[in-house]
């Protein structure tokens, strides 16, 4: 199902280039800041970020002067930390992500983007530390974490010359990502888990 949406996704990015004036190629990289939403929050301690990274590649299509379609694919790292008394909880996920958004030109170096993007669940783990036992213990994510999570992205960039590209992104969850029916895992059932990530990100247009 994740693999039909995903071939979906890339079938209209295709789609739009046809209507481009302009395409230009690049690749990106840098810094993700995440967190999980979990609601109800109960007697979880209040989660701290989790510092990860993103890197691939993007695809800008130029529809007019001040609007383009810009797509890309990225490998993201995201999580976060639980941290209690006696124990730590730990969540990493890895995802491979791919973002079909409208961008804004404001002027010729700042513009606005904000689009959906579809996130496929490649690998993670859920690690608990117990403080006291000095102990750990990893469970895999794709057991209690859903495998395909649905976000939308808003952000600002900043164009220094033609090839390099400066922006930070936040991006929020919408899918409630809790899969865990019979609570193996940190989570109760009835907890929404969403996450929620902040990209700061170079990218670098081919010539």
């Amino acid at each position: 199902m994740k693999l039909h949406v995903f071939a979906l996704c890339a079938l209209l990015t295709v789609s739009v280039s046809s209507f481009a004036q302009d395409v230009e190629f690049g690749i990106k990289g840098g810094l993700n800041f995440s967190s999980i939403n979990v609601d109800p929050q109960e007697d979880l301690p209040n989660p701290d970020s989790r510092i990860g990274f993103h890197l691939g590649g993007v695809a800008n299509f130029g529809l007019s002067e001040k609007l383009d379609v810009q797509s890309e694919l990225l490998l993201n790292t995201v999580g976060a930390k639980f941290e209690g008394v006696d124990d730590i909880e730990r969540v990493k996920l890895t995802y491979l992500s791919l973002l079909g958004a409208f961008k804004y030109n404001i002027d010729e170096n700042f513009n606005i983007v904000l689009g959906p993007q579809i996130n496929l669940l490649t690998g993670g783990e859920f690690e608990e530390e117990d403080k006291i036992e000095n102990s750990k213990e990893s469970l895999d994510a794709n057991n209690f974490y859903k495998g395909t999570d649905f976000s939308l992205a808003l952000g600002v960039g900043y164009k220094i010359d033609d090839n390099i590209e400066l922006g930070v992104r936040y991006n929020i969850g919408l899918t409630d990502n809790n899969d865990d029916a019979i609570e193996e895992g940190f989570f109760d059932s009835n907890q929404a888990l969403k996450n929620r990530f902040i990209q700061l990100s170079a990218i670098f247009f081919f010539d």
